[in-house]
C-alpha cells in the first residue's frame, strides 16, 4: 500500500519528550512511533477525555502542559489515578484560561 506524507509541527518539549519515550519504549525510529501511536488508539478506539480537552486550550496553557510532561518523561515517570484528576481539573477549559503553575509544579518534587 503506498504512504502518504503528513507534515506536523511540534512544540519543542513535545518533541523531546516524544523523542525520549520513543528511545525508552525500544522503538527503531520516530516514525515508527507515531505510527504505534495511532495504530494503539485505533486499537483501543477509547475517548481522549485526558487529551482532547487539552487540545482547545490556547497554545501558552498547551506550552505549558508539554513542559511538565517533558520533566516527567526525563524522570521516567507518568502521572496516574487522582494525582492526574486534580492536575486535569486545574485546567479550565471552557474559560479558556490557562493552568496554575502550581498544577504544573505539585509533583515535580516525586
Amino acid at each position: 500500500m503506498a504512504s502518504h506524507t503528513r507534515s506536523t509541527k511540534l512544540p519543542a518539549c513535545l518533541a523531546e519528550a516524544a523523542e525520549l519515550r520513543a528511545r525508552a519504549l525500544g522503538y527503531p525510529s520516530w516514525n515508527a512511533y507515531i505510527k504505534g501511536l495511532i495504530r494503539y488508539d485505533l486499537l483501543v478506539q477509547g475517548d481522549h477525555t485526558i487529551t482532547l480537552p487539552w487540545a482547545r486550550c490556547a497554545l501558552d496553557v498547551q506550552d505549558q502542559i508539554d513542559a511538565k510532561l517533558l520533566v516527567l518523561t526525563e524522570k521516567g515517570k507518568g502521572e496516574r489515578g487522582q494525582l492526574l484528576k486534580r492536575i486535569i481539573k486545574k485546567v479550565d477549559v471552557h474559560a479558556g484560561h490557562g493552568v496554575p503553575a502550581s498544577a504544573l509544579e505539585e509533583n515535580e518534587e516525586r
